[in-house]
């Protein structure tokens, strides 16, 4: 790789990671908050539920935004905006202002992954691998956010990582300009006649150009994707902890059992995450997203019935197709979707699995509640499979 795309890669990676460090420090010291504040559950999940679903629906209008404009510039306004935010936060004198600082972390959140993948997917060289350690990045973001923000949390205080966070992201902020960053693309510009854009012109490009039947299965199989990844994930450490409770060096110990298990199985998910992209050099791209799909519905769909080690092993192998999609789904967002568009495809792609998917977490609440924990597994794992059968309509990139 160029150094220009080696720099690139490395602030966009870090940035990435940041980001989902920075969504998920609010729970990892949701005690602390409510301690230090004086309020309950109802409130924190209430503003909980705002800056998620904020994160994940932002990224829709900002994905038509970064085809506009130079990507360069919107990246530096998320990085500026995350460590100001994250700064007030710190700071915050009552649970009002602090509450508002975290509804903005999750706003300005939304700008980065649109833009940062829109980004990633103009690197010229060794796309797929560059994909990877991007995705890993923020997989990592996710597996370390409650050990980062927990541990500096518990011995300096709520604030503290908040404080933290706002200096990291100021630096970054500045390595931005430091950095020469490419594959900063941005949409051709619109056809002109006399100095006024035709817009009927430039819909029709649109409609004709971005509209096609390869991108439109894919958003709704990452919606049933990212559906299932966010029911799961709300649920994983309660039921894994609540079954293995008693294995290893536990002893009716539900929580350490759930949180370390399900820290194992992300580690299997990184790790896998990165060795996916060999598989694309001798299969294309469609049937291995097929595949890796079909396999995490399987093993989801074991994991829902098992118990003990078989339930262990299937949690474990859920994890390793799973994550394994990321790259993958990637990659053939930039096949599919024409470059002067591709930042709008990838908001719309972010939307559906983070956005809209949000609503399985209350779902596998309703289901948990009346049958049994075990179902949500199963029936996410039924949601996968018809997934598989959508995505295996998908053909070969339209775009290349």
């Amino acid at each position: 790789m160029e150094k220009k795309e080696k720099e690139t890669i490395a602030l966009l990676s870090l940035s990435h990671f940041f980001c989902h460090v920075a969504i998920l420090t609010y729970p990892a010291i949701l005690i602390l908050i409510k301690e230090k504040f004086n309020v309950n559950y109802e409130t924190l999940g209430t503003v909980a539920g705002i800056y998620l679903f904020l994160f994940g629906a932002g990224s829709l209008p900002i994905g038509f935004i970064a085809d506009k404009i130079d990507k360069k510039h919107i990246l530096r306004i998320y990085l500026l905006g995350m460590g100001v935010f994250s700064f007030a936060a710190a700071v915050s004198v009552n649970f009002y202002i602090f509450s508002a600082s975290i509804i903005l972390i999750g706003l300005t959140g939304s700008i980065y992954h649109p833009v940062g993948l829109s980004m990633m997917s103009f690197i010229g060289s060794d796309k797929l691998r560059a994909f990877a350690i991007h995705g890993i990045a923020g997989t990592l973001g996710v597996a370390l956010s409650a050990g980062f923000a927990g541990m500096l949390g518990y011995f300096f205080g709520y604030n503290f990582p908040y404080l933290m966070l706002g200096f990291i992201f100021l630096f970054l902020f500045g390595l931005s300009y430091f950095f020469k960053l490419g594959a900063d693309m941005k949409g051709k510009k619109e056809i002109k006649d006399g100095g006024k854009v035709k817009i009927k012109t430039a819909v029709n490009a649109f409609l004709k150009e971005f509209f096609h039947i390869n991108l439109m299965i894919i958003f709704i199989a990452e919606f049933l994707n990212g559906f299932v990844f966010q029911g799961v994930f709300s649920f994983l450490p309660a039921y894994v902890g609540t079954e293995l409770k008693n294995y290893l060096f536990f002893h009716d110990q539900a929580a350490a059992a759930g949180g370390f298990f399900v820290t194992a199985a992300l580690i299997v998910g990184v790790i896998f995450q990165y060795n996916s992209t060999k598989i694309t050099k001798n299969y294309k791209a469609n049937r291995v997203f097929s595949f890796l799909i079909l396999a995490s519905g399987i093993f989801l769909l074991i994991s829902g019935v098992a118990g003990g080690i078989l339930l262990f092993i299937s949690v474990l192998a859920f994890s390793a197709f799973n994550f394994s999609l990321n790259p993958i789904s990637n990659l053939m967002i930039s096949q599919n979707a024409h470059e002067k568009y591709r930042a709008t495809a990838y908001g719309i792609f972010f939307f559906a699995g983070f956005g809209i998917g949000s609503v399985a977490a209350p779902i596998g609440g309703i289901i948990a509640q009346r049958f049994a924990l075990h179902w949500i597994f199963a029936l996410y794992g039924l949601v996968l499979l018809l997934s598989f059968m959508l995505s295996a309509l998908i053909k070969e990139g339209k775009y290349k």
